[in-house]
């Protein structure tokens, strides 16, 4: 009996850890200029309408997660920057699947300062 669980656990962590490395594999990642520096946005669809991410700006990196839904020219996006620091904010996107760009706009999440910054980003060369 002992053995039999051992081999389900070994087998339930293989798994696990190949489904992973599915979803970094499924990743697609887009880089731009972001205000005068560069901004590298990540993406996992995680099912039609389910996304996470990473956002990673000026040596900070994000976790973030929300919608997509689609549009004429591809996916519309709202995803929120998971974390409780004052620079956390949330992304309004438009991917084009035709021409592999984003572009949207990002506020602060929990301020008063609605001031967007507009960005356009390209997918990373390689994907």
């Amino acid at each position: 009996m002992r053995i039999l669980l051992i081999v389900l656990c070994l087998l339930s962590c293989v798994s696990c850890r190949e489904s992973g490395q599915g979803n970094q594999k499924n990743a697609t990642t887009f880089t731009g200029d972001f205000a005068g520096e560069p901004l590298t946005l990540t993406l996992t669809n995680l099912d039609d309408s389910l996304v996470k991410g990473m956002s990673s700006h000026k040596g900070e990196e994000s976790e973030m997660s929300g919608k997509r839904v689609p549009s004429e020219k591809g996916f519309v996006y709202k995803m929120k920057e998971l974390g409780t620091s004052r620079y956390k904010g949330v992304f309004d996107f438009e991917l084009d699947t035709t021409l592999h760009i984003i572009f949207g706009s990002w506020q602060k999440a929990d301020t008063g300062d609605r001031t967007a910054i507009l960005y356009t980003l390209r997918l990373q060369s390689g994907q």
